[in-house]
């Protein structure tokens, strides 16, 4: 049975030191929308409170080379039924044989009117009808050792967008607008067939001109049906590319089916001409090369642009842009991410009579801030998407971006007008690309039957308690309900043995998909010690979650890519995709009074008995504080969600241990982000404190309020954004004794 006993004696500080602490002394890589994301309903942050943490993303990014990712695009799209090719033949191959294609007039001519629009929006249309019209012509285009295209079903193109796309995040809408989307033809034919069912003038029309079409005899000049259907087929394919995909869609696509995006940032005023003939040539940098956090259009390249010191044989770049070579204008401003010296901590909460304004979205972000959101919203989609490819077009100069979990790479430039064999390289890998290699997870749909090592699976992705992810690095944690008929039939089967287990009565099962740093312990090696404890720790026994089942995906490693390209480091920090189910458990949040303060003294207690014995929870939360219901109608405290603890004296990986509104002051300052910092113990207890008055003023009877919440301050300020002098002001002075004697006055909480 858990531990309930009415104990007021508070937890005294274990020792520390005892054993070698690990190098890495605190997790040095804090930074990012992963740290907050995950917790939307939970902590009620706004959609638009995250683009400053996807900022952070997006600037912290590696370089590689235009070459090196086209190579390593190509060789994803190989024909395994043949002999490999070496990558950097192979890229020579595809620019050989798409050169003539670039002096086709009917892509060429598009390309020009692209250059001579002197406004952005003009320039849409003209850029898809280019990228469309050489889809066409690259769809019967031979290459030796690649795969053929896909079927016309599922075969890709560009479609202008520049209209809102809507997705909800628990319970928050997000609403965006990319310039360019990289959709499937069924995609668009389905958008454009909805708009037929809604808009009968566009109806109507339609169906006079195949009237007048009938009446003229168009399609009957004598030969056989098969060549007249096939006729009628292109023409119809041509028409969905360069027709219909150049309109401004009258209705939403959904990020679900978006493949990619192209973001455009634009000067006024025409481009530099396309050239007479193009002829493959060695790559030209352009004069920005790699496109900062939030910039201005630079001038179109020159012609004279300096030759990169390799050809096709280019190495990547492998160095890191750190977050503190960009600075936005914004930042320069003083604001909520940057407190004045004689200001108090982050978490030092208004009065009622102070007043504010909160931070409005610009009209326009910052090119690489923007698709830096677009990639989130896709990932969100998508739960076990690997990875996201995109594109940031500046005047002429397309920079190609690629994240995943680990962190963000952005290609060196191509000017796609002066240099189109290489932009129609790109296109040819985006046209062979299989759906895995465009990071979708094919299994993982809405709701879905699927079989993974043995054990069926039905997941309900649409479900009201599903908690999805708005980020771009990180974990990317996404909970929801699950059954599973041979996972049913074992638990029934679970014997007394477990004691651990069995005072969890729920028989409804979640699963967490997530994607855990490969060289820490998962998430389920932690818990097996954690039941070896509870075996001897009545602190401990009935207050740590069930695990049902785990498995690891293998193949799906962050690193593959980086080393393929030659990055530095490529597996520091790497991720890899897991799968975890547990009996279902109730956020502790749904509670008050007696029973939230009962229940939240147990999870202290708990994790004061982990810690002694070796196990460092590290990720204090109210998402991460759980309960369940005993037939006798009480609740028990659970401490859950292990997948950033760590084993004392073992690795703690890169990634961010903790929640920033609920971390202790001293993990949020500069010296704690570079891992300076050991992460103590009474770290995670001060967080217990910031929890505790989190619930206590943010919640009513167990709700969320909706209006006139306290503390809305704390998810505005990131790390390393506290005064120097923030440890002396720490805003609320709380021990552990004084807590434990309220516990005989639940009132002092409203929640």
């Amino acid at each position: 049975m858990a531990n309930t006993a009415g104990t007021t004696v508070a937890p005294k500080t274990p020792t520390h030191g005892v054993n070698a602490a690990p190098t890495l002394k605190s997790t040095p890589n804090a930074v990012g929308s992963a740290v907050i994301s995950e917790h939307i309903s939970t902590v009620g942050v706004q959609i638009s409170d995250l683009r400053p943490w996807n900022s952070r993303d997006v600037e912290n990014f590696r370089q590689c080379g235009a070459d090196a990712m086209l190579q390593e695009l190509l060789d994803g799209c190989q024909d395994t039924s043949v002999p490999p090719i070496e990558k950097s033949k192979l890229l020579k191959d595809s620019l050989n044989a798409v050169v003539n294609l670039c002096n086709n007039e009917k892509i060429k001519e598009h390309v020009k009117a692209f250059a001579k629009c002197t406004t952005e929006p003009a320039s849409y249309p003209h850029f898809v009808k280019a990228a469309n019209a050489a889809l066409l012509e690259l769809h019967s285009l031979n290459v030796s050792g690649l795969t053929a295209p896909r079927n016309n079903d599922t075969d890709i193109l560009f479609h202008h967008n520049d209209y809102p796309i809507n997705q909800m995040h628990q319970d928050q809408k997000a609403q965006r607008k990319p310039d360019v989307v990289v959709v499937s033809c069924n995609t668009t034919k389905g958008l454009w067939k909805v708009e037929e069912v809604n808009n009968e003038k566009c109806k109507d029309g339609r169906a006079k001109s195949r009237k007048a079409n009938d009446a003229k005899g168009n399609g009957k000049d004598g030969r056989g049906k098969d060549a007249t259907a096939k006729d009628e087929s292109s023409k119809k394919r041509r028409s969905l590319y360069m027709e219909t995909a150049a309109q401004k869609p009258n209705s939403h696509f959904q990020w679900c089916d978006v493949h990619s995006t192209f973001e455009f940032k634009r000067k006024k005023g025409a481009l530099t001409a396309p050239p007479k003939t193009y002829k493959v040539k060695e790559y030209i940098a352009p004069k920005q090369q790699y496109l900062p956090k939030d910039t201005d259009p630079v001038e179109p390249t020159s012609l004279a642009s300096r030759p990169a010191a390799a050809g096709f044989n280019q190495p990547s770049n492998q160095s890191r842009r750190g977050s503190g070579q960009v600075q936005s204008k914004q930042e320069k401003k003083c604001s909520s991410n940057h407190l004045p010296s004689n200001e108090p901590a982050s978490k030092h909460a208004k009065s009622n009579n102070e007043t504010g304004t909160e931070e409005k979205e610009p009209k326009k972000l910052p090119p690489n801030v923007q698709n830096g959101m677009y990639v989130a919203e896709m990932f969100a989609a998508n739960i076990a998407r690997q990875h996201v490819s995109s594109c940031v077009v500046n005047n002429d100069i397309i920079y190609m971006w690629y994240f995943d979990q680990q962190d963000a790479i952005q290609c060196a430039g191509i000017n796609f007008v002066q240099d189109l064999p290489r932009f129609l390289v790109l296109l040819l890998a985006m046209q062979r690309m299989s759906s895995e290699r465009w990071g979708l997870n094919t299994q993982f749909k809405e709701s879905c039957d699927i079989v993974v090592g043995g054990v069926d699976l039905k997941f309900y992705l649409t479900s009201d308690q599903c908690i999805t992810h708005f980020s771009l690095r990180g974990r990317a944690t996404t909970v929801f309900p699950v059954e599973s008929k041979v996972l049913s039939e074992q638990l029934q089967k679970r014997g007394e043995e477990q004691g651990h287990c069995n005072d969890i009565p729920s028989h409804e099962l979640v699963a967490k998909l997530y994607w855990p740093e490969e060289e820490c312990k998962s998430e389920a090696e932690i818990l097996k010690k954690v039941y070896e404890i509870a075996t001897s720790e009545l602190d401990v026994k009935g207050h740590v979650p069930e695990v049902v089942w785990s498995h690891k995906f293998e193949g799906t490693s962050t690193a593959k890519i980086r080393t393929a390209l030659g990055l530095d480091d490529a597996q520091q920090g790497s991720h890899i995709l897991y799968i975890i189910m547990f009996k279902k458990l109730i956020p502790i949040t749904k509670l008050s009074g007696d029973e939230f303060l009962t229940a939240w003294w147990q999870i202290v207690h708990c994790h004061y008995a982990l810690w002694k014995k070796g196990i460092h929870h590290c990720d204090v939360s109210p998402s991460n504080l759980m309960v369940y219901k005993t037939s006798d109608g009480r609740y028990i405290g659970v401490l859950n969600n292990y997948d950033l603890s760590s084993i004392q004296g073992s690795s703690q990986g890169n990634e961010h241990t903790g929640i920033v509104p609920f971390m202790s002051i001293d993990l949020l300052k500069p010296d704690a982000l570079k891992g300076k910092v050991e992460h103590l113990y009474r770290h995670d207890a001060e967080s217990f404190i910031w929890v505790l008055v989190w619930v206590c003023l943010r919640y009513n009877k167990g709700k969320l309020l909706t209006t006139g919440r306290p503390l809305d301050e704390w998810l505005k300020v990131s790390e390393g954004a506290l005064p120097p002098n923030a440890h002396v002001v720490a805003p609320i002075q709380l021990e552990y004794c004084s807590i434990s004697s309220r516990l005989s006055r639940p009132k002092m909480c409203t929640g």
